[in-house]
């Protein structure tokens, strides 16, 4: 075959795997990242936002944890076997194999140990993320870029993160794509309480752990216990213009 037909056949056998979507290759994506770095899972966005463009979720230098044997400790829920360490979350144009930018994960304020290592789970149950396949002890690989529509722009391109802060509770955080910027984005949730000044954060307690009544919105009740007998009502929507999820917060006993 004429090596000008070859390589016809070859630019189209290309576009058409685009168009359909495909993941992103492992090799193509490592050789873009720092040594050290360790690929946890990619996921293809061209379907949802009509362009060549993937996520990437990586770490630096992770440490591999496996649990201990023995009685059951409340963060294996969130955690289960997992890896520790600098976690980032990146854009690749798959068209032209190239970062167009990474966001850099920071934990909770109180988290232990440095901010900037986190811990992301590769065997865990079902209580946080989804596990499209369990083991007979209720565990798998979870699909921790789970791809939504959490912000209601009809794009389902962000994801949640989770991070145990006491028996029954996690600490979430929404990340994803943002269709205007084209970036990757950590979205910061606006927490506003009457009588006290608005604040915002990237992590809260329980809310994207819930279902949204529908895209973009929360409204729901919970009691946080361990000593407390408060009940936190959560109402929160999302911000187009500002980019952020506002919490209309309050706090009864």
């Amino acid at each position: 075959m004429p090596l000008h037909i070859r390589n016809t056949l070859a630019c189209l056998f290309m576009f058409a795997a685009m168009a359909a979507g495909q993941q992103p290759n492992a090799s193509a994506v490592q050789s873009m990242l720092p040594a050290g770095a360790r690929v946890i899972e990619t996921a293809d966005l061209s379907a949802a936002i009509g362009k060549q463009r993937a996520l990437v979720l990586w770490m630096l230098h992770p440490k591999k944890i496996v649990r201990d044997p023995g009685p059951g400790y409340c963060g294996d829920s969130v955690h289960g076997d997992h890896w520790l360490g600098p976690v980032r979350l990146s854009l690749l144009d798959t068209s032209t194999n190239r970062l167009l930018n990474t966001v850099k994960i920071i934990g909770p304020p109180y988290f232990g140990g440095p901010k900037d290592s986190l811990q992301l789970p590769y065997l865990v149950g079902r209580s946080y993320y989804r596990v499209p396949s369990v083991n007979r002890a209720g565990e798998g690989k979870p699909e921790i870029l789970h791809l939504r529509d959490l912000t209601g722009d009809e794009v389902a391109a962000e994801f949640v993160l989770f991070m145990y802060a006491a028996c029954g509770i996690a600490e979430t955080a929404v990340f994803g794509y943002d269709p205007a910027a084209d970036r990757v984005v950590n979205y910061p949730i606006e927490i506003r309480t009457r009588g006290e000044r608005p604040k915002r954060q990237v992590w809260i307690l329980q809310v994207f752990s819930v279902k949204p009544i529908r895209p973009g919105n929360w409204r729901f009740t919970w009691k946080p216990g361990h000593g407390s007998d408060d009940s936190i009502h959560e109402d929160v929507s999302f911000d187009p213009a500002r980019k952020v999820f506002v919490d209309r917060q309050r706090i009864t006993q």
